[in-house]
């Protein structure tokens, strides 16, 4: 089926947590300028998926999140609606347009090499049946951490997204980096102490690193 932009519902989105912006082919603007960010839904018989797409100043690059909102229609972009606001929007929100929610957010410092960046590091996405979700590896966000250290960035905007879903005694284990398939990153979250279950249950992170100008 066709995509369908939601673009009024992103811009409700900035505007209740105070954020003025412009709209412009779907694109909505942060203070009228870039970034700029815009939503579209894939809508599906059972799932569907939400596609969220990031303009970036620095020689126009683009990022794209993705979210799979399970039911049909109106209750299925719902629910992926729900998990882009618990994953990521307040990642986005506070590394790009500056505006903080202690609650989501955690801002550290981060020497990578010769540079430092900001690390705006969201909350854990957890989702699992009957909401159940099993002990995580307590080693899981020093080994994200350490992976992307141990990058040679440059100074530039980074983002990282790592995954982990079981189901069946069956592990999914995915990591990306700039958009791109992260083997590293994949690699570090397979050694982790993850737990089989045969229900349902994943783990979601999400995070930006953005170069600090001394």
């Amino acid at each position: 089926m066709e995509p369908v932009f939601v673009t009024q519902r992103l811009a409700a989105l900035f505007e209740s947590h105070g954020v003025e912006f412009v709209v412009h082919d779907d694109w909505v603007a942060p203070g009228g300028r870039l970034p700029a960010i815009r939503a579209n839904w894939y809508p599906g018989e059972q799932t569907g998926r939400l596609n969220v797409d990031v303009l970036l100043e620095d020689d126009n690059r683009q990022f794209q999140e993705a979210f799979v909102g399970l039911g049909e229609g109106e209750s299925g972009l719902q629910d992926a609606w729900r998990n882009f606001c618990r994953n990521s929007f307040h990642v986005l929100l506070s590394a790009l347009w500056g505006h903080v929610d202690e609650e989501q957010v955690m801002v550290e410092t981060w020497q990578v090499g010769e540079q430092r960046f900001e690390a705006h590091l969201g909350n854990l996405g957890l989702r699992g049946a009957d909401g159940k979700v099993p002990e995580l590896p307590a080693e899981l966000f020093p080994s994200i951490e350490a992976q992307i250290r141990a990058q040679p960035l440059d100074a530039r905007i980074h983002w990282f997204r790592h995954f982990f879903c079981a189901f069946s005694n069956q592990r999914t284990v995915e990591a990306l980096f700039d958009n791109d398939a992260w083997q590293a990153g994949m690699d570090s979250l397979s050694r982790l102490g993850w737990q089989d279950s045969q229900a349902y249950y994943s783990v979601r992170h999400f995070l930006v690193v953005k170069p600090v100008s001394d």
